[in-house]
C-alpha cells in the first residue's frame, strides 16, 4: 500500500521546513528546547516614567559557565528559554549602570517568574521577587535531587519515587519487576522522557522500553538530576501517552571535576523470613549487590563538559521446586527438587558531553546502554532445566543542536534506538511433563494433576524495535498581543523496525503419566513453521509522525492558558498491507455458523487495500491557571486534554505469527491408564520419538499440516487508544509550604481486545444452556478464530491532595505528604498483573458491564520526612498506606458464572477502624565523613518495611469458599529488609 498523501507530503516538507530555518538562521544555527528544559520570565522595572526596554537579562549556569541573555522589552517583559535545570546566577543590567543578581534554582520543565524591580536603593542587592510556579495548568510533581539522595529504597530504581504524586502507584511483580500504573489505565499507558526523548516501548507491555517483568532499572539512578511526573494537563509536546508522563532531566559536567563510586549490598542474613518461606521450611539464600561510578567535569571550562555514569546490579534470587503432588518421585527425578538459583545481572552506562561553540549554539550528544540477563520460569513444579534465559538490551543515541536567539530558540535532535526483549530455553531438549492421570478416557472421567517439567521449556520469543527519529522544536516569545506569549511549535519523523518471533512450543514436549508402570509417555505435543504461509516470525517499518502547537499565554497578572494541540499519525504496513491468506478467507466466507453471528466477518478479512490509518487523531491540550492575588500564593487551575497513546505490535503481530506456527499433538497407546482409539492421532511408542525433530514428529500423524492453527485476525479500521482527561484544583503557598487540592476525571477509550470469533450452529455465542463462556467451536479444518476489536474502556474519577514544605539547608528538614482517592470502573475484567488482551467470555464488551477496575486502591496516602541531625548525620522516612486493592475474578457460586470483584480485608495501623491493605514504613540514615585529599565517605543504613508488615499480592479468589479474600503466601512489597552502602566522593 501507497503512504497515503498526507505522510507523503509530511516528507517533502519537514526537510524544505528545516532548510528554510537553516537559511533565515544562517550556517550551523539550528536548535530547541526539549520538554525537560525551564523557562524564566517576568518584568523589570527601572523607569518610573513607563520607559523599561533595554534592560539586559543574562543568566548564569553555576556548575557549566554557559549564558543566555535577552532584554527587556518597551513594558519591562522578558523571557529567557531553554534553559536546563539546575543552579543559576541570574543578572539584570540596567541602561543607566544600575545591576543586581541573585541565584535561581530551576527545575524540571518549570516555568519560573521573577519580576524585578530596580531602583537606586536597591541597586545591587538581591533581587526582591523570588522564583515561583503558581501558574502552571498542570497535576505534576517534583522529585528533586535532595529527595532522590535522601530517602530509602533498596534497588536503586529512581521510578520508586514517582508514587509521591498522586494518583500514581508503583507496581512490583512477585518477581521483582517494576513498571508504574496511573489511575485506572494499565502500565502501558505511561511514558517516560529522559532529556525530552520519548523511551516509548511500541512492541512489548509496560509502557516503558525494557519495562516489561524486567528486575532491571531503565536507566542509572546516578545519572538522574532530577524528573517531574505529570498526572494530568501535560502539554502538547507530550506524544505517545495516556495516563502520567515522567520527564526526567540527566546530570551534565560541569566546570569542576567530581565523581564518585558506591557500593552497597544485602542478603538473606538481612532480611526477614518470608511467608513462603516459613511453610517451606527456612529461610533461603538471597543476595543483591549494586555497584558503580560516576565521573564528571569539564573538556575546556565554560565550554566543553563531559558526564559518565556506570552501575552494575548483581541479584541471586532462589526458588523452591517441588513435586506438585507432594509424593516421592522416582529415583532419576530426586536431584531437580529443592532450592534453584534464578540469577539476575544488569549493566547500565550513560554518557554525554556538551559543547558551546558560542552563546548561541550549543551541542549536546549522549549514549544510554542497557543489558540485561536473567534466569526465570523455575520454582514450583519447573525445575531448573525447564527454566527461560531472558535477555532485555537497549541502546539510544541522542544528537541535539540548539540555537538560541534574542526571541526565539530553536531546537534539532536526531535520536536512534535499539531495544530488543527475548526469551529462549535455558535447555536444548525435550521438555518432559510428568503427571498423575486418574480414570480413563473412556469412564469419561480422565483427570492430571501437574507433577513436575523438566527439559527444554516451551516458550521462544524475540522481539525488538529499532530505528532513527528526527524532531525539530521552535519556540518563540515575540509575540504580544492581550498579554504575552511564548509560542512553541514542533514536529517529529520516526521511522523505526519492529520485530516479533513467538514459537510455542518451542521443543517437542513429552507428557509423561506417573501411574503408568511402563513408563513411556501418553502424549506429545509441539510445533513447527508452516511451509507458504511464514515461521512464527513477523516484522514491519513503521512511520511515526507527530505536530504540535503551543501558545503559554500570560493574558495578565491574574490569567495564564496554555493552548496546544497536537496530531499524531502512523503508518503500519505490517498492519495495513497484510492480506489475509485465501483458504482462510474462503473458510470463513463458507462458515455457516456465522451467517447469523452478530458481526460481518469482511470488517477482519483484508485484501492488502481495504485498511485505512487512523489519521483523525487530533489532541487538545486546554488549561487554565487564575492567580487570585497576583503573587502565585493562591492559585485556581484546571484543564482538559486528550491523549492518543497506541496499539502496541505485541498484538498487532499476532496476525501473523499465530497461524504461521501451529502446534499438533500425538497420543500413545502404551499406557494403559490414557486409553486412546488408534488412528491418525493414537499411535504406538518408540523410544527414538523423544529425540525426533518437530518436522519429524510431523511425519507420525496423517492429519494435515495447519489443520490446528489459531486464526486471529485484526479489525480493518483499528483505531488509536486515547483518554479525555479533565481537573480543576487549587493550589496554595503558606509560608514555606506549598498545598494542592484537585479534582480528577479520566475516560480511556479504544483500547484493544481479542474476541471469540467462533459460533454455534444457530450463530449463538454461548455454550449450551449457559450465558458465560463461549462455545469454542473451532473452523472447520482449522483452530480456534480470535478477532480483535477496539472496545475496552475505563472511568476513573480521583481526588488528589498534596503538601510539601521543601528541604532547604537553612531550615535542615523537608516533608511530602500525598493522598489520593481513587474511584475506577472497567468494562474488561482482568486481574491486576494480568496484561491479557482477550474477553473470551462474552462476545463484546458491551455485554459485559461495567465492574470495579482491578488493581486499584481507594485510599492511598504517602508521606515522606527529612533532617538534618548534628554530627553530619541525615535521617529520612517514608510512609505508605493504602486501602486493599480490587481483585476480579470469576464468581460461579450462584450456579450462573459472572465476572466479580471482591476486596480483601485489611488490617488496623495507626487509625482505629481503617483497614489497611498496604502498609510500610522505611527509613534510613546516613552519615558522612571528611577523608583524605578532598573527598567525602558516606555510609548508608536503608530499612524497608521497618515493621516487617505483611503485604500480601495473591488472595483465595474463590467466590464459593468461606476464605474469599484471605492471603496466600506471596507478598506484593520487601519484608523487613536492610541495605548497606558505602559511597565516596570527589
Amino acid at each position: 500500500m501507497e503512504a497515503p498523501f498526507n505522510i507523503r507530503i509530511f516528507h517533502r516538507l519537514l526537510p524544505a521546513t528545516v532548510g528554510m530555518l537553516l537559511a533565515i538562521t544562517g550556517p550551523a544555527k539550528q536548535a530547541s528546547a526539549d520538554i525537560s528544559a525551564a523557562t524564566i520570565r517576568g518584568q523589570i522595572q527601572f523607569d518610573t516614567l513607563g520607559g523599561n526596554a533595554g534592560a539586559q537579562v543574562i543568566v548564569t549556569s553555576l556548575e557549566r559557565g554557559f549564558s543566555t541573555r535577552t532584554f527587556s522589552r518597551q513594558d519591562g517583559s522578558y523571557v529567557l528559554m531553554a534553559l536546563k535545570p539546575g543552579r543559576y546566577q541570574l543578572k539584570v543590567l540596567a541602561p543607566d549602570g544600575r545591576q543586581t543578581s541573585q541565584e535561581i534554582t530551576l527545575q524540571v520543565g518549570q516555568v519560573a517568574d521573577v519580576n524585578i524591580v530596580l531602583s537606586e536603593s536597591n541597586a545591587g542587592e538581591p533581587l526582591a521577587d523570588h522564583a515561583a510556579e503558581g501558574n502552571s495548568a498542570e497535576l505534576a510533581t517534583y522529585l528533586t535531587p535532595e529527595q532522590m539522595q535522601r530517602l530509602p529504597q533498596v534497588n536503586r530504581n529512581f521510578l520508586n519515587y514517582a508514587d509521591l504524586a498522586p494518583g500514581v502507584n508503583v507496581v512490583t511483580d512477585q518477581d521483582g519487576s517494576t513498571r508504574l500504573q496511573s489511575g485506572g489505565q494499565r502500565p502501558d499507558a505511561v511514558n517516560l522522557f529522559i532529556d525530552g526523548v520519548s523511551q516509548k516501548n511500541y512492541v512489548v507491555r509496560g509502557g516503558v522500553a525494557g519495562q516489561d517483568s524486567s528486575r532491571g532499572n531503565v536507566f542509572p539512578e546516578s545519572a538522574v538530576a532530577e524528573y517531574k511526573v505529570i498526572s494530568q494537563n501535560y502539554k502538547a509536546e507530550f506524544d505517545q501517552v495516556g495516563a502520567a508522563a515522567i520527564s526526567v532531566q540527566t546530570k551534565t559536567g560541569g566546570n569542576q571535576f567530581h565523581g564518585e563510586a558506591f557500593y552497597d549490598h544485602t542478603n538473606q542474613d538481612l532480611r526477614a523470613v518470608t511467608p513462603a518461606e516459613q511453610l517451606g521450611g527456612g529461610k533461603r539464600d538471597t543476595e543483591q549487590a549494586q555497584y558503580g561510578v560516576t565521573l564528571s567535569g569539564p573538556i575546556a571550562k565554560d565550554v566543553a563538559h563531559f558526564f559518565m555514569a556506570y552501575e552494575r546490579k548483581l541479584n541471586d534470587d532462589y526458588a523452591a521446586v517441588a513435586a506438585g503432588d507432594g509424593s516421592v518421585l522416582p529415583a532419576q527425578y530426586q536431584a531437580l527438587l529443592g532450592n534453584v538459583n534464578r540469577p539476575f545481572e544488569e549493566d547500565l552506562f550513560f554518557g554525554k558531553l556538551d559543547w558551546a561553540i558560542d552563546d548561541r549554539n550549543l551541542i549536546e550528544v549522549s549514549f544510554k546502554l542497557r543489558d540485561e540477563t536473567e534466569t526465570l520460569g523455575i520454582g514450583g513444579q519447573n525445575a531448573q532445566p525447564y527454566a527461560l534465559e531472558k535477555g532485555n538490551s537497549e541502546k539510544r543515541l541522542d544528537f541535539k543542536y540548539q540555537y538560541s536567539a534574542e526571541h526565539w530558540v530553536n531546537e534539532a535532535r536526531f535520536t536512534y534506538e535499539d531495544a530488543n526483549w527475548r526469551q529462549s530455553p535455558a535447555s536444548q531438549s525435550a521438555g518432559l511433563l510428568l503427571r498423575r492421570l486418574n480414570g480413563r478416557i473412556s469412564d469419561g472421567d480422565l483427570s492430571s494433576l501437574a507433577v513436575l517439567n523438566t527439559g527444554g521449556a516451551t516458550n521462544y520469543q524475540d522481539k525488538g524495535q529499532r530505528g532513527p527519529g528526527f524532531q525539530d522544536d521552535l519556540t518563540f516569545s515575540g509575540l504580544q498581543w492581550y498579554g504575552e506569549h511564548v509560542f512553541k511549535l514542533g514536529g517529529k519523523l520516526k521511522q523505526i523496525e519492529l520485530g516479533a518471533v513467538e514459537r510455542d512450543p518451542y521443543h517437542p514436549q513429552f507428557s509423561f503419566n506417573l501411574n503408568n508402570p511402563g513408563g513411556s509417555p501418553y502424549q506429545v505435543r509441539w510445533a513447527t513453521a508452516l511451509a507458504g504461509f511464514g515461521d512464527g516470525s513477523a516484522s514491519t517499518d513503521l512511520t511515526q509522525v507527530g505536530l504540535y502547537l503551543q501558545d503559554d499565554w500570560a493574558v495578565n497578572r491574574h490569567l495564564s492558558l496554555n493552548l496546544g494541540a497536537r496530531w499524531d499519525y502512523e503508518y503500519n504496513p505490517g498492519y495495513l498491507n497484510f492480506v489475509t491468506p485465501t483458504d482462510v478467507s474462503s473458510a470463513l466466507r463458507g462458515w455457516s455458523n456465522l451467517s447469523h453471528a452478530g458481526y460481518n466477518i469482511e470488517n477482519y478479512l483484508s485484501n492488502g487495500a481495504n485498511r485505512a490509518a487512523d489519521n483523525n487523531n487530533i489532541a487538545p491540550r486546554l488549561g487554565f491557571a487564575y492567580d487570585l492575588d497576583q503573587d502565585r500564593r493562591h492559585v485556581l487551575f484546571g484543564g482538559y486534554a486528550r491523549a492518543y497513546d497506541r496499539n502496541i505490535y505485541d498484538v498487532l503481530q499476532l496476525e501473523r505469527t499465530k497461524g504461521s506456527y501451529p502446534s499438533y499433538s500425538v497420543n500413545f497407546q502404551d499406557d494403559p491408564n490414557y486409553d486412546c482409539i488408534a488412528g491418525v492421532d493414537c499411535i504406538a511408542w518408540n523410544p527414538d520419538y523423544i529425540n525426533y525433530t518437530p518436522v519429524q514428529l510431523a511425519a507420525l500423524t496423517g492429519a494435515s499440516l495447519g489443520s490446528s492453527r489459531e486464526i486471529n485476525l485484526m479489525r480493518n479500521n483499528l483505531r488509536t487508544p486515547y483518554a479525555d482527561q479533565f481537573s480543576i484544583g487549587f493550589r496554595n503557598r503558606l509560608g514555606d509550604w506549598n498545598t494542592e487540592l484537585a479534582v480528577s476525571h479520566v475516560h480511556s477509550y479504544d483500547g484493544l481486545v481479542g474476541l471469540l470469533g467462533g459460533r454455534n450452529a444457530d450463530g449463538s455465542f454461548y455454550a449450551a444452556g449457559s450465558g458465560f463462556g463461549g462455545t469454542f467451536q473451532a473452523v472447520p479444518g482449522y483452530g480456534q478464530l480470535i478477532l480483535f476489536d477496539n472496545g475496552v474502556q475505563t472511568k476513573t474519577n480521583s481526588v488528589f491532595l498534596k503538601a510539601e514544605k521543601p528541604y532547604s539547608k537553612d531550615s535542615g528538614w523537608g516533608m511530602t505528604f500525598a493522598y489520593t482517592f481513587t474511584d475506577s470502573e472497567e468494562n474488561k475484567s482482568q486481574s491486576f498483573m494480568d496484561s491479557s488482551s482477550y474477553l473470551l467470555e462474552h462476545p463484546d464488551t458491551h455485554t459485559l458491564g461495567w465492574l470495579d477496575t482491578a488493581g486499584v486502591r481507594k485510599h492511598k496516602v504517602v508521606a515522606t520526612g527529612t533532617v538534618d541531625l548534628p554530627w553530619d548525620l541525615i535521617f529520612s522516612t517514608k510512609l505508605t498506606l493504602a486501602t486493599p486493592e480490587t481483585r476480579a475474578g470469576v464468581n460461579c457460586s450462584g450456579g450462573a458464572c459472572r465476572f466479580d470483584t471482591f476486596t480483601p480485608p485489611g488490617s488496623d495501623f495507626i487509625f482505629p477502624g481503617q483497614w489497611w491493605g498496604y502498609k510500610q514504613v522505611d527509613i534510613a540514615l546516613i552519615k558522612s565523613f571528611d577523608t583524605p585529599r578532598d573527598t567525602r565517605m558516606k555510609l548508608r543504613l536503608d530499612v524497608l518495611n521497618l515493621f516487617d508488615f505483611k503485604n500480601y499480592s495473591t488472595f483465595n479468589s474463590d467466590f464459593a469458599s468461606a476464605s474469599l479474600g484471605s492471603p496466600l503466601t506471596v507478598l506484593a512489597g520487601p519484608g523487613m529488609t536492610l541495605k548497606l552502602t558505602a559511597r565516596l566522593e570527589f
